[in-house]
């Protein structure tokens, strides 16, 4: 069984440095929370040692583990539009005793939250164990705890259930690298535990983390999973109720908390309700921001990855896709550069529903860098209001920060269209340095060029990711400095004149022989070689394949494509080689000859 810190005279006591002394005021508690707290125990002790709560074997092993990683951590783009049509194909052949373990990690997901109801939770469950060949039952324990949850989890347990799932997968997978003293270190401390938990791999999930610090040391965390729910909480009882100053650590000033309204580590005083709550909130309703108890249907609800990308039309591979998507989770900053016409706006906004999830589109803001695009437009400036004064304005970089933090376990995404078409430096201002992923935090905080009254430092959120657009063909716009580039990761986006592309032609003009599309692919193709072998020109010069990909469905190939060359190609050309009128009317020619 996981230990616990029952005692003030514990070590999880001592970290709240140094007892309250003031009156205790009033308070109720939370007294449905027992059935959760004994099965997260239980959960967790088998992941640590082994067994199982669905059947009398041990299913948790490295073996199958490991087979869960290869099966669906390392596989987020099997085809299917829901999610558990998905896992249908991820876990397609597996051995029972993967899929109760999948089972088992689904059940530590959902086992306190309160947005999925009883039977959403177990019909869940039988999901996974749908195709399995033995028949297994949920224990009434678990079925007991499922009708007592604790907290909301937010809206992110049901956008980012394969993020959060892969999570816990791996987070698994990392307890079993560790030595047997650290295991004993974590599972007796609760703060050990709670670096233990921040510190494994996986995408940042800060609600499922919270969940984890929450269900390894019930006794010491609160079911608090909201950042900006603890920090109200501290700083409304400290320093004025509790006449001490707080430590600058939420969980630690709330432990203190509840060592001074009682001894009993089994009482869990309520901060949601009763008297508490008229301390930190307005009213006592729910108003905690969670999105309420709610069923999901599973079966109809779609999730956004790099898979719905190709689906939705692109012809980039999948494996390129999903790099992009990789590496800006880890810089939370990426460029896409490269020729017009190779899709990069189009790409953009699905490449930031993939990194979501799903189709939030709430999350995602678009905005356009243009010559005059100055930091009071992009970051905060003054504007005229109705009544003729000036009033400061947070432009779109600081709203949309600020919607995401309100909601940290979302990824939010702000696209910037024609990224070197203004002064990208100008625009971002103190920006530059708080795009860096190591200055996400308060403690590399800055203060803005415009501060407002008593405004504190500032800093960008951890779930903030910034995707720019940049034509490179382009010689009047602005070039990207160092300090910039350093910041970013760029891919350069390059003309996709391939099979499915030529798929897609033969899809809008039915009629059309293929040996037809297949010569205006060489045609093309060869005019780009021509473009990037030109030493005043290059592959960033090349003309991209959204030229020649029909919108709609139509029946004459050979106008239509005489018409793209003649009004949008050939001008193009005759901008590149504007001195040298011959050369455009050669490649001209060969694109437009009889097929």
């Amino acid at each position: 069984m996981l230990n616990r810190v029952d005692t003030p005279s514990q070590s999880g006591n001592s970290a709240n440095r140094g007892s309250i002394d003031a009156e205790v005021p009033e308070f109720s508690v939370i007294d449905y929370d027992g059935p959760v707290r004994r099965e997260a125990g239980k959960l967790l002790s088998i992941v640590r040692n082994g067994g199982s709560v669905l059947t009398d074997r041990d299913v948790w092993t490295d073996a199958n583990i490991e087979t869960l990683v290869e099966r669906f951590v390392k596989q987020p783009d099997a085809s299917g539009e829901s999610f558990f049509t998905k896992l249908d194909g991820q876990l397609e052949g597996a051995d029972d005793d993967v899929r109760i373990l999948f089972a088992e990690i689904f059940l530590l997901q959902m086992l306190p939250i309160t947005q999925f109801r009883k039977e959403t939770k177990v019909r869940n469950i039988n999901r996974v164990l749908r195709d399995a060949k033995g028949a297994y039952e949920i224990p009434p324990e678990i079925l007991e705890a499922f009708d007592f949850p604790v907290f909301n989890g937010g809206t992110a347990y049901g956008v980012r259930r394969y993020f959060q799932l892969s999570m816990l997968i791996q987070f698994v997978r990392y307890l079993r690298t560790l030595s047997k003293k650290e295991l004993d270190a974590a599972f007796a401390e609760p703060l050990v535990w709670r670096e233990l938990v921040r510190n494994a791999p996986g995408t940042p999930e800060p609600s499922l983390r919270g969940s984890l610090v929450y269900m390894g040391h019930p006794e010491y965390f609160f079911p608090i999973v909201a950042e900006w729910h603890k920090q109200e909480i501290v700083d409304a009882f400290y320093p004025e109720v509790t006449n001490r100053q707080p430590t600058g650590d939420f969980d630690i000033d709330l432990a203190a908390i509840r060592d001074w309204l009682t001894s009993d580590r089994g009482i869990t005083p309520d901060f949601y309700n009763g008297p508490l709550a008229l301390y930190w909130r307005e009213d006592e309703e729910d108003e905690d921001g969670d999105e309420g108890e709610v069923i999901i249907d599973d079966e109809d609800v779609a999730e956004y990855t790099i898979q719905s990308i190709v689906e939705d039309g692109a012809f980039h591979a999948a494996e390129d896709l999903r790099a992009i998507v990789e590496r800006w989770a880890a810089t939370r900053n990426v460029v896409l550069q490269g020729a017009p016409g190779t899709g990069k706006s189009w790409l953009a906004k699905r490449l930031a529903f993939a990194l979501i999830g799903r189709k939030l589109k709430d999350a995602v803001r678009t905005v356009q860098f243009h010559p005059g695009t100055s930091y009071e437009d992009f970051v905060r400036g003054w504007r005229p209001g109705g009544d003729g004064q000036l009033t400061l304005v947070d432009g779109p970089l600081l709203q949309h920060a600020e919607r995401a933090r309100d909601y940290p376990d979302i990824p939010h995404v702000m696209i910037i269209e024609e990224f070197n078409r203004g002064n990208p430096a100008q625009a971002l201002g103190e920006m530059l340095t708080l795009l860096e992923r190591t200055k996400r935090n308060e403690e590399d905080a800055l203060e803005l060029i415009y501060m407002l009254e008593d405004e504190e430092a500032f800093w960008l959120p951890e779930n903030l990711y910034i995707i720019g657009t940049m034509n490179t063909a382009d010689r009047s716009l602005a070039l990207v400095d160092f300090a910039l580039r350093r910041r970013f990761a760029f891919f350069e986006i390059e003309p996709q004149l391939n099979e499915k592309w030529k798929g897609h032609l033969s899809a809008r003009f039915r009629t059309e022989p293929r040996r037809h599309i297949n010569e205006a692919a060489q045609r093309v193709n060869a005019m780009n070689r021509r473009i990037a072998s030109d030493r005043t020109l290059g592959p960033s010069f090349q003309i991209g394949h959204s030229y020649f990909s029909a919108e709609k469905e139509a029946s004459e190939f050979q106008p239509w494509f005489r018409s793209v060359v003649q009004t949008s190609v050939a001008p193009q050309l005759a901008e590149y080689w504007h001195d040298d009128p011959d050369t455009v009317n050669e490649i001209t020619g060969q694109l437009l000859a009889e097929f």
